[in-house]
């Protein structure tokens, strides 16, 4: 299975794999990857239970998601790639990280978090038990108005709104309880390449600390806070990040013509 995918940009350019957050799809990343340079390669994608991709019948793991990136790095022949993630999507591309570390070239982590902590993982099991028993719906406004602190009246949260209550209930309930495991503490120790952190103030769900805890681990990282960010920082100011990853990898000296 080859999850549902799109690929933009020159074909030698620099591959660049952009993993989206929990309870959204591929299209998280469509105002971003606009903003990241004419040398680039963005590789966007749905992960199981998103999107175009298969429905999920089973909490979605990294283990799988990062069985998932693989299969599609290998059918697109890409060798050496940068992975940009978003929360727990970051996580998903540190994961992958660190299993396939001779493959990455640079990881760029926006809205991290190290683990989901005890109260974050209640409150995923209440989401998966409120939209199976409710729908989407039942989730409104708390869901979306965590994560958009700031940007509360925005086209960009209303589109997201009205994408976030069209999925599946059984897809997302089963991507929460997935996500409920989420832990990289040990991941982190294993990542070798250039790290980009990208942490924002305003963000509530992945507060500074979780950036602080990954310094601590990989001190070599930059680290890039977003005084006005939230929880969605590619989504909700994708030119800016845009500008961070292109400056990130541009330092790394990892664009095509760098190394020409």
């Amino acid at each position: 299975m080859i999850l549902a995918h799109r690929v933009e940009g020159p074909a030698g350019g620099l591959p660049l794999f952009l993993i989206h957050p929990l309870g959204a799809d591929q299209g998280f990343w469509d105002e971003c990857r606009r903003h990241v340079g004419p040398d680039v390669l963005t590789v966007s994608c749905d992960l199981r239970g998103s999107g175009a991709s298969p429905d999920l019948g089973e909490p979605l793991t990294f283990a799988t998601t990062v069985a998932d990136i693989e299969a599609l790095r290998l059918h697109l022949g890409l060798d050496r790639i940068v992975l940009a993630g978003c929360a727990v999507g970051a996580m998903a591309a540190t994961a992958y990280a660190a299993r396939h570390g001779a493959h990455v070239a640079g990881l760029v982590m926006s809205n991290p978090g190290i683990r989901i902590m005890p109260a974050g993982v209640e409150n995923l099991r209440q989401r998966a038990e409120a939209v199976r028993r409710s729908g989407m719906a039942s989730l409104l406004p708390g869901a979306i108005e965590n994560a958009f602190i700031g940007y509360g009246d925005t086209p960009a949260r209303k589109s997201y709104e009205a994408k976030f209550v069209a999925q599946k209930a059984e897809n997302y309930a089963f991507a929460c309880e997935g996500a409920a495991l989420s832990d990289i503490t040990g991941d982190c120790a294993w990542i070798a390449c250039p790290v980009l952190l990208v942490p924002g103030r305003n963000d509530r769900l992945f507060p500074r600390e979780h950036t602080d805890a990954i310094a601590a681990i990989l001190p070599r990282a930059k680290v890039d806070e977003f005084e006005s960010g939230a929880h969605f920082i590619p989504y909700q100011q994708p030119r800016e990040f845009g500008a961070a990853l292109l400056n990130f990898v541009t330092q790394a000296g990892l664009l095509p013509r760098q190394s020409a």
